[in-house]
This record gives structure tokens, C-alpha cells and sequence, in this order.
């Protein structure tokens, strides 16, 4: 049986080396063990990770909780929290994201055990029903069809306002409608024409003929105020002034 790979993200040392050997006595092939987000993002851009065993107090400018809305935004990843702090503000932030599970410090071999296997399971189920839905969910040269109420609705790209991310769906805004598709929105990017869409912050891919308003931290676009990525300002005004 191929063994499931998993990163962690811990940046006390003992206790990820603790977790190592726990993980590899069980059977899982530990990839790595990393101490920031930063570094997390560069090896889940490189190797291949089933799952992340991530702590919510890591180190560096992200905590774990950034560092899983990250995953949740770039990669089809499921990941659990490891943590000693189960606070109400903590467990609000983290449930936010969607984790997979839930470690309290300090844990059993059991509790790691039973976590694990259940987070890939309910992940894997995740993934068959996210792909019977996307057989039916289809983008075509101008429009994409999305199930709505029950039924395949077509969706004309030309009445689209913009996309919104939400974690591993993404929600579809029109002038009068929301629809919400399972589909990541670096996916939906791919897919879309540059120029007509533009992607002017992580959690925002937006259609360029709506533009209303743009200053150095906004964009308008049918009275909603889009936020703007510090670094796409400029960019944005050459890329429409290339259209």
C-alpha cells in the first residue's frame, strides 16, 4: 500500500521530531518538517503532500491559520491543527478555514492516528463528489454551466461582475445572482480570458468591462469596494492600458 505523505509545520523542535518518529513508526512518510508559512509554501509548490499537520503558533509574519487559508487558496490539500491553545477566539478563527481536524496538545499516538485517517477519508469523499458535480459543472468559450436549485444554469461570462474565493469553491457574482462553483479560483483563472478577467488579489478574480473605480487600494465594480493587492495597482493600469 503507497504511504501517505505528510508535512509538518511545527517550530518546536522536539516536538516535530516526536511527531516524525510517531508518524513514520505508523507508517506515513513525513516529506518534511518546516517552522514557517514561508517555507511550508515552498514545499507544497514542490513535492507532493497528502496532508499537513500544521500548528496554529508558528513562526515568521503568518501563523498557521494564514498559513491554512494559503492552502486552502493555492492547493487541494486537507490539513489538521496541532495546537495547545483551544480558546474561543483561536477555535473561531480556525474553524474559518475549514480544518480537517483538531489536535490539542499534548496528544495521544492514538488521537494523532485516528485524526489523520479520518481527515484523508472525509477528503477523499470530498474529492469523489467534487468530481460526480464537476462533470456537471462546465465551462465552455463564453458561458460556464453551474448547478443551481437542482438544475444546470448557464452562466454568461460577459454577465459576470466578478469571483470570489471560498476556499475550495468559488462564488459566482452577477448582477442580480450568486452561484457557487466547486472550483479553486487559480483553476478558474487558467480557464478565463486575461483579457477580460484579472485576478487583482488572492481571494478575487474580477471581469475588467465592470470596472467603475480604481484607486491604489479598490477597485469598484457595481457599488462593491474589491480589494486591491498593494502590488497589482500598477500592474492593473498597464494591463488595461495594453487592452
Amino acid at each position: 500500500m503507497e504511504k501517505h505523505k505528510i508535512l509538518i509545520v511545527e517550530d518546536e523542535v522536539i516536538i516535530a521530531e516526536d511527531l516524525r518518529d510517531i508518524l513514520e513508526s505508523m507508517g506515513y512518510e513525513v516529506v518534511d518538517v518546516v517552522m514557517s508559512a514561508r517555507e511550508a509554501m515552498q514545499v507544497l509548490g514542490s513535492d507532493d503532500v497528502d496532508l499537513v499537520l500544521l500548528d496554529i503558533r508558528i513562526k515568521g509574519g503568518k501563523d498557521g491559520i494564514d498559513l491554512a487559508a494559503d492552502i486552502n487558496e493555492n492547493f487541494k490539500i486537507p490539513f489538521v491543527f496541532l495546537t495547545s491553545h483551544a480558546d474561543t477566539n483561536t477555535l473561531e478563527r480556525a474553524k474559518e478555514v475549514r480544518p480537517y481536524g483538531y489536535l490539542v496538545k499534548p496528544f495521544s499516538e492514538k488521537e494523532i492516528h485516528a485524526t489523520i485517517q479520518m481527515a484523508l477519508s472525509n477528503f477523499q469523499s470530498e474529492q469523489i463528489k467534487t468530481q460526480e458535480d464537476s462533470a456537471e459543472e462546465f465551462i465552455l468559450q463564453d458561458c460556464l454551466f453551474v448547478r443551481h436549485n437542482g438544475l444546470l444554469v448557464k452562466v454568461f461570462f460577459n454577465d459576470i461582475l466578478y469571483f470570489e474565493s471560498d476556499g475550495n469553491y468559488t462564488q459566482v457574482f452577477t448582477q442580480d445572482k450568486k452561484f457557487v462553483i466547486r472550483a479553486i479560483l487559480k483553476d478558474l483563472e487558467r480557464k478565463l480570458d486575461e483579457k477580460q478577467f484579472a485576478r487583482i488579489h488572492k481571494s478575487y478574480l474580477i471581469n475588467l468591462t465592470y470596472i467603475e473605480a480604481i484607486d491604489s487600494n479598490e477597485v469598484h465594480i457595481a457599488g462593491k469596494r474589491i480589494p486591491l493587492s498593494r502590488n497589482q495597482y500598477s500592474w492593473l493600469i498597464n494591463h488595461i492600458k495594453t487592452l
